[in-house]
C-alpha cells in the first residue's frame, strides 16, 4: 500500500493561522439503516443527532441518512474539498461493513452484490479513508458503528470490521450503532473533555485504538478564548510530540516555522540525528508500551509463523530479538529487531491466517484419520473382539478411537486365560509383567513361545522397545514442558482447548492424568509433531492458535 510522503503530508496540512482567521474543523456522518439487499441495521440513523452536536462546536458538518453509492460519493468529495484548510477532521460510519484479510469497506444501501470486484468502486474503503486521515495526525477521528445482521456475500469475504492498519495520531472507535451515537452527544463532542477520559466513559462496546490521547479532543479543550492561534499551535504541538516520531516533529516545523516550540521541535530532531536506526527503533518500541500479554501475544505469532522466539514469556530477550529481525528480514523491513505498531498489526493478521489454514488442515486430517481408524477396528477382527485383531488394532491405533475399548477387552480375555494355565506358566508371567521390561518378557517368551500370553508379551515387548528407541525424545520433551512452568490454571486450558477439539482429555483439572497424555499424544500425532504426550512449546503455540484461529 502506498503511504502519502512527508511532502504529501505537507501540503495537506493545516493552513498557518493568525487570531482573526478561524478555521473550520469538517464532519462527515451517515446513518445507513434501509439496506435494499441486506438486513436493516436498526439505530444507525441516530448518528445524525450528532450533527448538532459538531455544528455547535464549530464543525463544518456534511451528512446523510440511507445513502446510495452516487450519494456517497459526492458526499465523500465534498468532505476532500473540506479538508485540506482543516484543523480536525471527525468521520463517522454507521451501518454494514464488510472485510478481507487486507480491508474493511462501509456498505452504501443500494451495494448491488458485495464481492472483492464490486465493493471496490461501490463501498468506502476504510484503508483508504485511514489515509486521508493520516494527513490530519493529532486532529482525526473516525467512529464505526456496527452489529451483526445478514449481508450476502461472496467466497473470501466476511462481515463486520476487520483489522485496521490505523495511522499515528488518528483515534478510531468501533461499537453498536447507538452506543456510538449516545457516547458522541454525551461523552466525545462535550467542550473540555479530552478522546482519554471520554473513552473511558463510552459505553461497554465502545472500544478505542489508535491514539487515544489525554491532551485534545473533538472539542475546545476548555473556553472559546482558547481558540486563537497560540492555543491551536500548543494543541498541535502536544500531539506531534505525543506521537514523537521524526515525521510528525517535521509536520510541526512546517506547518509553523517560527512557532513558539521550535527549539523544542529542533532539539528533538538534533537528538535523533546522533541516533542510529536500531536506537530509534527502540525507542518507538518503547513509546507503545507493549504490556506483557501483548508481548506474549507477539512472540506466540512469531513462534507460529516458524520464527523461534526461544520462549513465550512475555520478556524480549535475545531470542525474541532475533525472530523480530527475522521476521523483519522477510518482510523486506529493516532488521531492528524492534518493533512498531503497524509491524504488530501485520504480524498479527499473518498469523491470523495460518492460523486458519493450519487449523483447517488439522481438521481434514483428523477427519482422515479417524475414517482410516474406524476402517481398521473392522477389517482387523478387532470389533469382533478376536484377540489376534485386537492386538494389531492397538499396534497401529495405540491411542486410536476403540483403544480404550481394545485394552478392556483384551484384559478379560487375559483374566479368562489366567483360570485356565497352569500355576507354573501363570507364576512366571506374573512376575513377567510385574517386571515389566524388556527382560522379563524375553524370558516369558523364552520359556512359553506358545504360551497363554505369548501375543501380549511380544505386544508389551514392541511397545516397551519403541520407548527405548524413543527415550531421548520423551526426556527432552518432558523438560521442555517443566521449563514452560505451566501453573494449574494453564493446564487447564490446555485440558479445555484439546476437549473442544475434540479429544478426550478427560476432566479439566490441571492434573495431566492418564487421559490427558493420551489427548496430547493424539494431538501431536493429527498435527504432524513428534508424539510424546508432553507439552513442548511447538504443541503449546499450535494449541493457542487453534484457539484463536479454529
Amino acid at each position: 500500500m502506498l503511504r502519502l510522503s512527508l511532502t504529501s503530508l505537507v501540503a495537506a496540512l493545516v493552513t498557518v493561522v493568525t487570531a482573526s482567521v478561524a478555521i473550520a474543523d469538517v464532519a462527515l456522518v451517515i446513518g445507513n439503516r434501509k439496506y435494499q439487499r441486506a438486513g436493516w441495521m436498526y439505530d444507525a440513523g441516530k448518528a445524525l443527532g450528532t450533527v448538532s452536536d459538531f455544528r455547535n462546536l464549530g464543525y463544518d458538518v456534511l451528512s446523510g441518512r440511507d445513502l446510495g453509492i452516487e450519494q456517497t460519493r459526492r458526499i465523500l468529495q465534498g468532505m476532500m474539498e473540506r479538508i485540506d484548510d482543516s484543523e480536525r477532521v471527525a468521520v463517522v460510519l454507521n451501518g454494514h461493513f464488510v472485510h478481507t484479510e487486507n480491508d474493511t469497506w462501509f456498505v452504501p444501501v443500494d451495494a448491488n452484490s458485495v464481492n472483492r470486484i464490486s465493493i471496490n468502486f461501490e463501498g468506502i474503503s476504510l484503508r483508504a479513508l485511514l489515509d486521508i486521515l493520516g494527513t490530519k495526525p493529532g486532529g482525526a477521528s473516525l467512529f464505526l458503528g456496527t452489529f451483526p445482521r445478514d449481508i450476502r456475500l461472496s467466497q473470501g469475504m466476511e462481515r463486520g470490521i476487520g483489522d485496521l492498519d490505523i495511522p499515528q495520531g488518528v483515534f478510531v472507535a468501533t461499537g453498536k450503532p447507538d452506543d456510538i451515537a449516545q457516547t458522541l452527544s454525551r461523552d466525545f463532542l462535550k467542550p473540555g473533555v479530552n478522546i482519554a477520559e471520554a473513552l473511558a466513559n463510552a459505553p461497554e462496546s465502545v472500544r478505542g485504538q489508535g491514539f487515544i490521547s489525554a491532551r485534545s479532543g473533538l472539542g475546545p479543550t476548555q473556553d472559546n478564548s482558547r481558540n486563537n492561534s497560540l492555543a491551536m499551535e500548543e494543541g498541535f504541538w502536544r500531539a506531534m510530540a505525543a506521537i514523537g516520531t521524526e515525521q510528525a516533529i517535521q509536520l510541526y516545523l512546517s506547518t509553523y516555522p517560527n512557532g513558539a516550540f521550535v527549539a523544542d521541535a529542533n532539539a528533538f530532531l538534533q537528538a535523533q540525528v546522533k541516533q542510529t536506526p536500531i536506537e530509534k527503533a527502540r525507542e518507538a518500541e518503547a513509546r507503545l508500551n507493549l504490556s506483557r500479554a501483548e508481548r506474549r501475544a507477539i512472540q506466540e505469532n512469531l513462534s507460529l509463523l516458524g520464527y523461534d522466539t526461544r520462549g513465550i514469556d512475555g520478556v524480549f530477550g535475545r531470542g525474541s530479538r532475533g525472530a523480530i529481525s527475522a521476521w523483519q528480514g522477510d518482510q523486506d523491513m529493516e532488521a531492528t529487531g524492534y518493533l512498531e505498531r503497524r509491524q504488530i498489526n501485520r504480524l498479527e493478521r499473518q498469523a491470523k491466517r495460518k492460523a486458519e489454514i493450519l487449523a483447517e488442515e488439522a481438521r481434514r486430517k483428523q477427519i482422515a484419520l479417524e475414517e482410516a481408524d474406524r476402517a481398521f477396528w473392522e477389517s482387523s477382527g478387532a470389533q469382533a473382539s478376536n484377540e489376534r485383531g485386537l492386538r494389531r488394532y492397538l499396534r497401529r491405533y495405540p491411542d486410536g478411537l476403540f483403544s480404550d475399548v481394545a485394552e478392556l477387552r483384551l484384559e478379560a480375555i487375559e483374566e479368562a486365560k489366567g483360570n485356565q494355565i497352569s500355576a507354573s506358566e501363570r507364576q512366571f508371567w506374573e512376575s513377567a509383567s510385574a517386571a515389566d521390561n524388556i527382560v522379563s518378557y524375553r524370558a516369558y517368551l523364552s520359556n512359553y513361545p506358545q504360551g497363554a500370553f505369548a501375543e501380549e508379551a511380544e505386544a508389551r515387548l514392541a511397545k516397551l522397545t519403541e520407548e527405548e528407541e524413543n527415550a531421548a525424545l520423551i526426556e527432552a520433551a518432558k523438560k521442555e514442558e517443566a521449563d514452560l512452568r505451566m501453573n494449574t490454571f494453564g493446564r487447564v486450558l490446555v485440558e479445555r482447548q484439546l476437549i473442544a477439539l475434540g479429544f478426550d482429555a478427560g476432566n479439566p483439572d490441571g492434573k495431566f492424568d492418564k487421559k490427558s497424555r493420551k489427548a496430547i499424544r493424539q494431538f501431536q500425532r493429527t498435527r504432524g509433531f513428534s508424539v510424546t504426550g508432553y507439552l513442548t512449546r511447538q504443541t503449546v503455540v499450535r494449541l493457542i492458535a487453534e484457539a484463536g484461529g479454529g
